[in-house]
């Protein structure tokens, strides 16, 4: 073997630091245990794929993939040729499946090699080009609907079921309510009453309501569904919230519940006995309505709030010609400026911009108790001025480079957690269990602040957690406690 400096092997692409086997000729090398333990197979067969046999071909050329585009000069993967047919291909496209179900369109998509160029379409995963020469999944009924093959089977995207031969299955819809009559339903989380609708026009008596689903409050300008016996409460875009769904957040079908029901389903004991929940994608806690993955031994959970992003979806925030999507990719977020906002995020991918869910999903208008009008949520000042903003509540210097709520006539200006504090989908009046023992979540509304028994700080959030005799600002102080 050769001295000099070290080369890679021209099978996996590595560092080749030990022995190996060396064509000084061709200036062709490999690692020992590439050409002895586990070397490729020098032909394969896969008439799904291709109806010639396949041969290795041991140089890296950077060449496209004839099945995903991508170069076939990569790192971990061998390439394969036909040499009849002109088609090259990495080892492991050749196994790409045949048909496959995305949650991201409605029907499902076939492996073709190629289309007729007649313009590319955007891939439904990354929103690029598909580029119409190389392998991509297509929509099996027609629809003007592509996706790049390496981007279809991501593991955050597919399921890993190949559905060739598969007879599909017509999926039964199942509707969230019965209406009784026009303005009465019976809504499945609360199916022993009956809710009536209420009306923004006519809706005087909506304080201290919160939805049961998403745990914002009912505002005077909200249309809801309430119990007529109790006080269970729903906003009406709630209400209608499907029973099954397909989201970009989740490679499974998501089936709504209500975990914290008095009727509760057998499946969710656990969520009732603790009487909270914490989203996979925001990582927020909440008290309300859980859409939970239908397959087994998938832990995988979202609040409502989190699973009504759409996708794509519009901001207010940002041009409304640039829409965000679901791209499992992270970035600085727009809204808190922090690179920590949430576990998923929204992408611009035209000016890749990033949006957190945590940020994503706040309410573009709150209420608060010492101004008459609405706030509205202002999407940060980037041109810096000389005015300079205050919080009302904390009393503390406001950054305006980020989101914060504010009422133009009054001048009131406010911090997103000082108004709805840090635990914005927890219930007031509600009881949870930590380590077997019940805290009793309320308003902090007394004239005066309580200290907290953990932290010794004031409790500034607008909800305080109660443990017997001790009150605590926040879930973690009440934790570091018992």
């Amino acid at each position: 073997m050769p001295d000099g400096n070290l080369e890679k092997c021209k099978f996996c692409q590595r560092n080749i630091e030990s022995d190996r086997y060396h064509c000084s000729i061709c200036n062709f090398s490999i690692h020992f245990l590439c050409s002895t333990i586990n070397p490729p197979p020098l032909t394969i067969e896969n008439l799904k794929s291709h109806d010639h046999t396949l041969t290795l071909f041991p140089r890296r050329v950077p060449l496209p993939c004839d099945a995903c585009g991508f170069p076939l000069d990569g790192i971990f993967d061998h390439a394969y040729a036909c040499l009849l047919c002109n088609y090259m291909v990495h080892r492991k496209c050749i196994y790409l499946p045949r048909v496959i179900k995305i949650t991201r369109h409605i029907h499902r998509l076939s492996h073709i090699s190629s289309v007729v160029p007649s313009g590319g379409l955007p891939c439904g995963v990354c929103r690029k080009t598909v580029d119409v020469n190389y392998g991509q999944y297509s929509c099996n009924k027609g629809c003007h609907y592509t996706v790049h093959s390496k981007c279809a089977t991501r593991k955050e995207v597919w399921d890993g079921k190949d559905l060739e031969g598969v007879p599909e299955e017509e999926e039964e819809e199942i509707e969230p309510f019965v209406r009784i009559d026009e303005e009465t339903i019976q809504h499945f989380s609360h199916d022993h009453h009956y809710l009536k609708i209420h009306h923004h026009e006519n809706n005087d008596n909506h304080e201290n309501k919160f939805c049961q689903a998403c745990i914002l409050p009912i505002t005077a300008s909200d249309s809801f569904y309430s119990c007529v016996q109790c006080a269970f409460v729903l906003h009406e875009t709630c209400a209608c919230l499907p029973r099954k769904m397909h989201h970009p957040l989740h490679k499974h079908p998501l089936t709504l519940f209500h975990p914290f029901s008095p009727y509760p389903d057998k499946l969710l004991e656990e969520y009732c006995s603790r009487g909270y929940f914490k989203c996979f994608c925001c990582e927020r806690y909440c008290c309300g309505f859980m859409y939970k993955c239908s397959e087994n031994n998938c832990h995988f959970q979202v609040d409502a709030r989190c699973a009504s992003v759409p996708d794509p979806v519009t901001h207010s925030c940002h041009p409304h010609d640039h829409p965000f999507i679901f791209n499992f990719t992270q970035g600085k977020c727009i809204g808190c400026k922090s690179r920590n906002c949430s576990r998923m995020y929204l992408e611009c991918t035209q000016c890749k911009s990033f949006l957190g869910l945590n940020c994503a999903t706040l309410p573009c208008v709150a209420h608060y108790k010492h101004d008459k009008h609405p706030l509205t949520l202002c999407f940060g000042e980037e041109e810096t001025t000389n005015l300079q903003h205050w919080c009302d509540i904390c009393e503390a210097k406001l950054d305006a480079t980020k989101w914060f709520y504010s009422c133009n006539p009054c001048g009131v200006t406010l911090h997103v957690t000082c108004l709805l504090g840090n635990q914005v989908y927890m219930k007031p009046n509600h009881i949870i269990e930590m380590f077997c023992e019940n805290i009793n979540i309320t308003r902090n509304t007394g004239n005066t602040r309580p200290t907290c028994d953990r932290c010794g700080d004031h409790c500034a959030n607008t909800l305080v957690f109660k443990w017997q005799d001790e009150i605590f600002c926040s879930l973690l102080c009440c934790q570091m406690s018992m």
